[in-house]
């Protein structure tokens, strides 16, 4: 996932990219009026674009495009490999995806994703890995039922929990990284299973998804933590894995039910 902002007027042609056998997602944060578009050295027609629309760009056609306006996109670098690995889990294999081309699309699965994504990349820590890597996954099953010319199964193939050991190996890793945070493709990796098949199986071995989890896990630490009373909630924050402060009060304020304040000033009215 990569953000692009140029302020500048007069940018002109992007260089071209090396053939590779991925995508490119675009999503258009600002509209942009003047804009021209090629494909292996053939002119695509085009239209103005109008902000929060999608543009996918295959690699393997050496897109080239020109503007003389600012821009600000959003692009998310999908390998067809990627693609394909979802058919481990039950759904048809799929490598290629198709899209009128030159057109920009009003899909707002891939505008509410970007938009969600956005305060990651801004982020002073790497504290979102886990979060980021849901909605990726999130993406990449979109794209192949939306793009991929597939029937899309509605009922999931059943999926069985965790067998103990991998229950345990996976919350010892995210135990482990509590600040940090542990990328799925790690986690999926020490239980010997696709990142899809993780997901789910961890879901219906704990009741919730391993983002919820390490969530609970970093709240219940900064629990422990409120109880020195020398360190700051800003501190204690950022000790726990959470982005901020404002992050670490809605998480706590979402499973306590109160705010981080209002719980460390309730233990000085505490006996003992």
């Amino acid at each position: 996932m990569t953000e692009l902002l140029c302020d500048e007027p007069d940018f002109g042609f992007t260089e071209p990219i090396a053939a590779e056998s991925a995508y490119l997602i675009g999503l258009q944060m600002r509209g942009i009026a003047r804009h021209e578009l090629w494909e292996d050295g053939h002119s695509i027609p085009v239209k103005p674009i109008a902000p929060g629309t999608t543009h996918l760009y295959d690699l393997e056609c050496n897109p080239v495009c020109y503007t003389d306006q600012p821009f600000h996109d959003l692009f998310f670098y999908v390998p067809r490999e990627a693609l394909a690995e979802l058919g481990d889990d039950g759904t048809p294999s799929v490598r290629d995806l198709h899209w009128p081309r030159g057109a920009f699309l009003g899909d707002e699965v891939i505008r509410h994703i970007g938009y969600a994504l956005l305060p990651a990349l801004d982020a002073q820590q790497h504290t979102n890995q886990t979060f980021v890597d849901h909605m990726l996954l999130a993406l990449r099953s979109h794209l192949v039922a939306t793009y991929g010319g597939i029937q899309v199964v509605k009922t999931l193939r059943p999926c069985g929990g965790l067998a103990p050991w991998q229950e345990r190996r996976a919350k010892e890793l995210m135990r482990s990284r509590l600040a940090d945070g542990v990328p799925l493709v790690e986690l999926a990796r020490a239980c010997d299973l696709s990142p899809s098949t993780f997901v789910r199986a961890f879901k219906r071995s704990t009741g919730m998804s391993p983002h919820q989890w390490l969530l609970a896990q970093r709240v219940d630490h900064a629990i422990a933590l409120m109880r020195d009373p020398a360190r700051s909630l800003a501190d204690i924050a950022l000790a726990c894995g959470f982005a901020d402060q404002s992050h670490f009060t809605r998480a706590f304020t979402t499973r306590m039910g109160v705010r981080p304040g209002a719980y460390r000033a309730s233990f000085s009215r505490k006996p003992g």
